[in-house]
């Protein structure tokens, strides 16, 4: 593997803020592990999808409320109502085995367990989202973090890796192993879900197959999965008809105004659309109003690196020379990049 040069020591660095490091302890990302609120505005007048969207059911998961007729609070626990794979792969911590690499960043990878490195760092979230729905005069970028909930307690954030331009779906890497049950185990990167956890919540970057099949069949049409931030709907991948949606058919957010189950005669909404592993594969910009106060709440859920490394130093706490034990992360070049040497 060649040596990585400093700017793309520092990419690498920007990417692992989107996922669980690996470390020895669990890790936090954001707002240092406390719930983060998000707060939308659009319209105050019910309309079309005010009653369908107040129609939605939720999983065990999410608790919903309404604090009035254009608003509804969703409120995550961060994990998913469906059973996620038993192993997954995560940034290496120094000292870690290194399995693979990622396809396009080229991290360095490690295996670590669902139930005892990842289940329990995850943390809720809660979002209060207009579903008085209307589209704005210009849209609006997504920034990272939170950009919408799913029925499944599933944040769905943008497609991108912290750098804002990689898309995270092409971004995998897989390794099979035996486990010490003697069964065979296949670890991702990202799920058959497109999901993962980037330390405090679980998310998804593109179309999450373990979602739609809640509420769709594998050939009929699509139904509502969630609600973005701006209040439009997301739906899967398939039309009114059962076909697939193509890219070419959605706008620069994956919106489209067509018929689906819950609006007959067409609406607008987002669209994740399958197999895509371009900047597609989630939404990357708002077509409705999404306010500067909601849009700096959602970017909390994402990680921040500086905030990564501190939380991930050794526990307990051990002093070198005075100095506190730095975090350590194992780089593609197989070199360690300590916290102090960012």
């Amino acid at each position: 593997m060649p040596a990585s040069s400093p700017d793309r020591r520092h990419s690498t660095l920007r990417f692992l803020a989107i996922s669980l490091s690996a470390a020895a302890i669990a890790i936090g990302c954001g707002s240092s592990g406390s719930t983060s609120s998000t707060t939308t505005s659009s319209t105050t007048t019910p309309n079309a999808y005010t009653a369908v969207l107040k129609a939605l059911s939720w999983g065990s998961t999410v608790t919903v409320s309404y604090p009035n007729s254009c608003e509804v609070t969703i409120t995550t626990t961060g994990k998913p109502d469906y059973t996620p794979n038993a192993y997954y792969l995560g940034p290496a911590a120094a000292g870690q085995t290194v399995v693979a690499y990622t396809s396009q960043t080229n991290t360095a990878v490690a295996v670590i367990s669902y139930a005892s490195n990842i289940e329990p760092a995850l943390k809720g979230s809660s979002a209060t989202i207009n579903i008085c729905p209307a589209k704005a005069s210009a849209t609006t970028a997504t920034s990272g973090g939170a950009i919408g909930y799913l029925i499944s307690g599933t944040a769905m954030f943008d497609p991108f890796e912290m750098d804002a331009s990689t898309a995270a779906v092409a971004d995998n890497a897989s390794y099979t192993f035996t486990d010490t049950s003697g069964n065979s185990q296949t670890a991702y990167f990202l799920d058959q879900c497109d999901s993962h956890s980037n330390g405090t919540t679980w998310h998804a970057h593109g179309n999450p197959n373990c979602v739609t099949s809640q509420v769709d069949t594998s050939t009929g049409p699509s139904h509502i999965i969630g609600i973005a931030l701006d209040g439009f709907p997301i739906y899967g991948g398939r039309d009114i008809n059962g076909n697939v949606v193509t890219v070419s058919q959605l706008d620069a957010c994956n919106g489209i105004t067509s018929a689906t189950p819950e609006f007959p005669s067409g609406a607008y909404h987002y669209v994740l659309p399958i197999g895509v592993t371009s900047k597609y594969a989630s939404i990357n910009c708002y077509s409705g109003t999404v306010s500067s106060g909601t849009m700096a709440a959602a970017r909390k859920l994402a990680c921040d690196m500086k905030t990564m490394m501190a939380m991930a130093q050794n526990q307990p706490q051990e002093k070198r020379s005075g100095k506190e034990k730095m975090a350590e992360m194992v780089m593609p070049d197989g070199s360690v990049m300590r916290a102090g040497s960012m």
